[in-house]
């Protein structure tokens, strides 16, 4: 069911479905841990109905926001919600899969990275791997590696981080 709520009385906006994923304490835990510097280009991977760019948005407005979620259905609500909030131009969505080069930003383009994964209870994960749990690569690390990381009830583990100066690779890896 489609809900809307506000971050505070009188304040921005944002849109989520219980049947695909509410928010919990991890997410407004995650927007309040980041800290993307004023005018920094931010990825939020897997980026869901957009809470958590709402929160870095309603922080710090001079954000440019690059969300890549799979699932169509959450990315309009997230549409939905950066445009009420009057974001729509500070935001790009991308629907596409984190394992997909194609649903990535361009190599060097982003500052900062963040994701928080769904929560899944144990025996209910998908027979698709969690990109978060994709093995380490030779000369490239996993993102929670290279970050600042921390672990929700899931397991899985929620992080932010700036980039390398020298860019992200086609691979998603500091370069």
């Amino acid at each position: 069911m489609e809900r809307k709520d506000f971050l505070r009385q009188g304040g921005p906006c944002f849109y989520f479905d219980t049947e695909l994923f509410a928010p919990t304490t991890d997410s407004f835990a995650l927007g309040w841990f980041a800290a993307p510097k004023r005018g920094e280009r931010v990825c939020d991977l897997g980026s869901g109905t957009g809470l958590l760019g709402t929160l870095l948005l309603a922080h710090e407005p001079s954000l440019t926001l690059f969300c890549v979620e799979q699932n169509a259905a959450a990315n309009a609500l997230a549409e939905k919600g950066f445009a009420e909030n009057g974001w729509a131009e500070r935001v790009t969505l991308r629907t596409g899969d984190l394992r997909e080069n194609a649903a990535l930003p361009a190599a060097g383009s982003m500052d900062y990275a963040l994701s928080n994964p769904p929560y899944k209870p144990r025996g209910k994960r998908s027979a698709a791997r969690s990109p978060m749990s994709v093995p380490r690569r030779r000369g490239c690390c996993a993102g929670a590696d290279a970050s600042r990381s921390s672990t929700g009830p899931s397991g899985y583990p929620t992080f932010s981080a700036h980039s390398a100066r020298t860019g992200w690779s086609r691979s998603g890896c500091a370069s």
